[in-house]
């Protein structure tokens, strides 16, 4: 876990999200938010790459990519796939408490904490059925796309 969270695209996106909050940016601020410092990024981070080893871990692994957290779980427990998978999914809501924790004594700005929380919460929905492109659920992946783009919001 340690790597795991870093190797997500969460630190660097929220950096430079960062920078659209604040109008004080110091290299010292800019390095603790990719750092282990600010819990609500890693967090964020850690939600994001157990969501996404939960959706795509058994067709990654088929290609032959590296082991993902179920089966790292698996190897180091001699855990069966679905206690792997039950274990996982605790772990991401054990996150989801501390990142709820983290963000009422965070010392960003709350529009910084309020974007980070919402990349947690996409994420979580974009991996639901897969993540639409190595494993999904392809009718599921275009109703939501379609619902988010084209179809109207009915105002009834």
């Amino acid at each position: 876990m340690q790597n795991a969270w870093i190797s997500t695209s969460v630190p660097a996106f929220l950096i430079h999200l960062y920078c659209v909050f604040s109008d004080q940016i110091s290299i010292q601020i800019l390095e603790s938010l990719s750092e282990d410092r600010q819990h609500v990024v890693r967090c964020s981070a850690i939600v994001l790459r157990l969501a996404n080893d939960l959706a795509t871990s058994q067709d990654e692994l088929a290609r032959g990519d590296v082991l993902k957290s179920v089966h790292c779980y698996m190897h180091e427990t001699g855990a069966s796939e679905k206690e792997a998978r039950a274990h996982v999914q605790q772990m991401i809501s054990d996150t989801w408490n501390e990142m709820n924790y983290e963000t009422k004594i965070a010392l960003v700005p709350r529009g910084f904490v309020e974007a980070a929380m919402n990349l947690t919460r996409m994420s979580q929905c974009i991996y639901q059925h897969g993540d639409g492109h190595g494993r999904s659920v392809i009718a599921k992946t275009v109703e939501r796309v379609m619902s988010l783009l084209v179809s109207p919001v009915p105002l009834d």
